[in-house]
């Protein structure tokens, strides 16, 4: 298990897409991967993901893309995965068990043996409780199901981590939202980074009590939520400023969301993941050229 949770070294990929999180925001994320699927531009060495954008992800590089999206459109919503009420019960707002036990493994299959043979190296992004620091576990096998549970363990919606080989994890967006130096790291080259905010987006801190309340028993994991934004804005900086020799295409929302992090209608997810589609297209059509350092 553990080198699973270790990016191979010698790997080194021309083309990657990384797909940032947000929980129901994701939904304009799958909708984006759908357009990326009916144009035929899914061939990537390697895809990088966390949170809700690694569940989309995982049906994009298994050849699922449409399956995926019809778990958006026919299955969060109304309650079903979100269940606000439950505040007043003392349980997890968010039902990880119905995501991936009912969802991922029932209603519409995810084959993760596909993973072992496919030319793409898929990576979720976890953040280890222990270290509060990002890993990124390469999907390969059913530890897969664990790994998408942990990355999708928000502070408070959830109990705020899942374990995976025995090990504490939380969403990976706490450590490593946008992971582009993680990717510029293992070596691509030519990029399409999946965003689900504006371009006039930039994250307001944390307030530190909040992230401690969050995780009481594993303080790393709190002071990695306090840095956060530092880490995000940065890494909004860095794709502001590519390096020199790289290729960047960024999608983004061009307007308002109709929805938020915590939407359970599902017609607006449904439109989110209509709205991520067609301005998927826009931008990939009507320039919205790859910028190039």
């Amino acid at each position: 298990m553990t080198d699973t949770l270790t990016p191979a070294s010698t790997a080194r990929p021309r083309s990657a897409l990384i797909v940032e999180g947000g929980a129901m925001r994701g939904a304009w994320s799958a909708g984006v991967l759908g357009a990326l699927g009916e144009m035929n531009h899914c061939q990537f060495d390697l895809v990088v993901a966390g949170s809700s954008g690694a569940c989309s992800a995982a049906y994009f590089v298994a050849g699922l893309v449409q399956p995926g999206l019809e778990i958006w459109k026919q299955h969060l919503g109304e309650q079903k995965l979100l269940r606000r009420t439950n505040w007043l019960r003392f349980k997890p707002m968010i039902d990880l068990a119905y995501l991936i036990d009912y969802c991922f493994k029932k209603t519409v299959p995810l084959p993760v043996g596909v993973f072992q043979t496919s030319k793409t190296k898929f990576q979720i992004v976890l953040t280890c409780c222990e270290t509060g620091r990002p890993q990124y576990f390469t999907a390969r096998d059913d530890w897969v199901f664990e790994a998408l549970k942990a990355s999708s363990s928000l502070p408070f919606a959830t109990r705020g981590y899942s374990f995976v080989a025995g090990v504490p994890y939380a969403d990976g967006g706490l450590s490593d939202p946008i992971p582009i130096r993680y990717v510029l790291d293992y070596g691509a080259t030519d990029i399409t980074v999946i965003l689900t905010h504006g371009a006039e987006y930039r994250m307001a801190p944390t307030p530190r009590v909040v992230c401690r309340l969050a995780y009481p028993w594993y303080p790393k994991a709190a002071e990695s939520w306090t840095q956060r934004h530092i880490v995000y804005n940065g890494s909004l900086d860095l794709l502001a400023n590519p390096p020199a020799g790289v290729k960047l295409r960024i999608l983004r929302p061009m307007r308002p969301l109709p929805v938020t992090r915590f939407t359970d209608d599902s017609n607006r997810l449904r439109a989110a993941v209509t709205l991520g589609r067609d301005e998927a297209y826009q931008q990939l059509q009507n320039g919205v050229p790859a910028e190039k350092r």
